[in-house]
């Protein structure tokens, strides 16, 4: 019996409108309580009948639009991924554009911990147990997701095929052919679900030709799927929990079985790994399967990442009797993803970081582009205008990210990290990152957050009258004694180099006590952990035992994080 493996469509992802609509509702989708956007959660447009209108992903600004057919009252539904879904107040859609927001709880929802115990009686459909429905609606997402972005058709894809030929154990290559495509319009598409529930998931094709199919999201999706398989929950290694499936008893027709695998932590699906039934029972057969595994774009959207199929290549012997000579795997891989700029989003030889940096308060995106960077290595990207940012051929492992404070950074201050993300080959790993404050960065160069309630960082700049920093100058800082406040060694933030080359030299006068340090070439000093309502005087002064160049004295306010000064003097003519 000789197998072969169906042929697989290709499409692509994003937001499809409604043809010919007359109106449309846009709006944005953000964390209620802190106004963070939130980036890649479903939007369902929902009419007065209970009935799905439309449905958008959001973007790194949490934005959305979504198309109405006719006036009248709608609600918006939101689902996102390792969250409670969440359904807004009912609105009324007029024949002008509706602009809402959305404030949407955060409630997280882990699979972690799951109570599993009892859920794997054979029961059609997958919400017929409290543990069972849980994991499917996080895994429904993920596939929900998947089919919007086949139809929606935003991005064009490269795709790497293989075909081998295995041994009889099916663990050795005998023989192996790959092929690059051109660009396709979709990663996966499976035959009908209706033929392969009427014919089976294996069909006959003549005598000699057996013709194995792979369920994509829409197949698992269909109520005929849903309604003709048991659905049960287990734990899997790494952290994993697995929404479990089988034909019902008594089936007729060629079936599979298998697991949908989601990561407990983040609900995030992970691969489909499935197991074909056949009407034959012979082991002959062996275990014929294959796996489907899914990735994230980086507008949230979701498609299959690669997918393979092992299929038995069978033969008749003595009397009819059936033998197994090897097996036959066809799969492929999703190399290239591109938008519809030609922009290269995912790489099947590199890591992908997305994500959006917001403004300092965290509520927005940035008033002007910001660069992202990966410090120490070069890699760097400036943010769209909706705050997000894409960084593109990096290698896999851990990478920390960074977003340079704007002013800081021409002074020399290095940044500091605010994520790290684990990025895979041919994965887009994600952060949300926001603007820095300068006490965001003065922290890192203290010895990292927290700081002690009630202080702020004290940091000065020496320079000349035309603002170029000035080397070599002896600054003194002084506060009464009283206050309690003693300054740690640190006289200088961290550069690019990640190195601090100044610390103060404590002392003392009567009722004060006394800093003293020189400056480097940035012509920086600073002062961690000021107590709040500090006074401080400050002198510059050049040569040893001259007189100060310039004196000043300032308060430290009590809810400051952060105090920033330009000290200006007039460069003595011998220097």
């Amino acid at each position: 019996m000789n197998t072969r493996l169906a042929p697989l469509l290709l499409i692509a992802t994003a937001c499809l409108p409604l043809r010919g609509a007359a109106q449309s509702v846009s709006g944005a989708v953000v964390e209620q309580g802190t106004g963070v956007p939130v980036l890649g959660a479903m939007v369902v447009l929902v009419d007065s009948s209970g009935t799905p209108v439309d449905r958008a992903l959001t973007d790194a600004a949490g934005g959305f639009v979504v198309n109405v057919d006719a006036p009248g009252l709608h609600h918006i539904e939101v689902e996102r991924i390792g969250y409670a879904d969440w359904a807004a107040d009912p609105f009324r859609a007029t024949a002008s554009n509706t602009f809402i927001t959305i404030e949407v709880p955060l409630v997280p929802m882990s699979l972690q911990g799951i109570d599993v115990s009892g859920e794997q009686r054979c029961r059609a459909g997958p919400e017929t147990g409290p543990a069972t429905a849980r994991v499917w609606a996080e895994a429904r997402k993920a596939l929900v997701a998947e089919v919007h972005t086949r139809e929606a058709e935003n991005y064009r894809y490269r795709l790497r095929r293989f075909e081998r030929e295995l041994d009889r154990s099916g663990r050795i290559v005998l023989g192996e052919s790959i092929a690059e495509s051109g660009y396709k319009r979709a990663a996966f598409v499976s035959f009908p679900i209706g033929q392969l529930a009427t014919r089976g998931f294996v069909q006959v094709a003549d005598d000699t030709m057996r013709v194995h199919y792979a369920p994509d999201a829409e197949a698992l999706l269909s109520e005929v799927f849903l309604d003709s398989h048991c659905f049960g929950v287990r734990e899997g290694e790494g952290g994993r929990i697995g929404l479990t499936f089988e034909p019902l008893p008594g089936a007729s027709r060629s079936d599979i079985e298998g697991v949908l695998w989601l990561d407990a932590e983040t609900s995030e699906l992970d691969r489909l790994e499935f197991l074909y039934r056949y009407v034959l029972q012979d082991r002959e057969v062996g275990e014929p399967g294959g796996e489907v595994a899914f990735t994230r774009l980086p507008n949230g959207a979701w498609i299959v990442r690669d997918w393979k199929i092992r299929m038995p290549e069978i033969m008749q012997v003595h009397r009819g009797r059936l033998r197994r000579t090897g097996y036959r795997e066809e799969g492929g891989t999703t190399w290239v993803v591109e938008d519809a700029t030609g922009r290269t989003l995912v790489h099947a030889r590199f890591a992908t970081v997305f994500g959006a940096v917001s403004d300092s308060v965290g509520t927005g995106a940035p008033p002007t582009p910001v660069v992202v960077e990966v410090p120490g290595t070069g890699v760097r990207a400036f943010t769209e205008a909706d705050g997000s940012f894409l960084l593109v051929g990096l290698e896999a492992g851990r990478h920390e990210l960074a977003v340079p404070h704007p002013l800081l950074a021409e002074w020399g201050l290095a940044a500091p990290a605010q994520a790290a993300v684990e990025g895979g080959l041919g994965e887009a790993a994600h952060a949300r990152l926001r603007v820095p404050t300068a006490a965001d960065v003065l922290a890192a160069s203290c010895g990292g957050v927290p700081r002690p309630a009630g202080t702020a960082a004290f940091l000065g700049r020496v320079a000349s009258a035309d603002g170029a920093p000035l080397d070599a100058m002896r600054v003194e800082a002084r506060w009464p004694r009283a206050s309690g406040y003693a300054a740690p060694a640190i006289a200088a933030p961290a550069g690019a180099e990640g190195a601090r080359d100044r610390s103060w030299i404590i002392g003392g006068d009567g009722a004060f006590v006394t800093a003293a340090t020189t400056t480097g070439r940035r012509g920086l000093f600073l002062l961690c952990d000021v107590a709040h309502g500090t006074r401080l005087r400050v002198d510059v002064m050049g040569p040893p035992n001259s007189e100060p160049l310039l004196s000043e004295t300032f308060l430290v306010d009590a809810g400051t994080g952060a105090v920033v000064e330009t000290l200006s003097i007039e460069v003595p003519r011998d220097r």
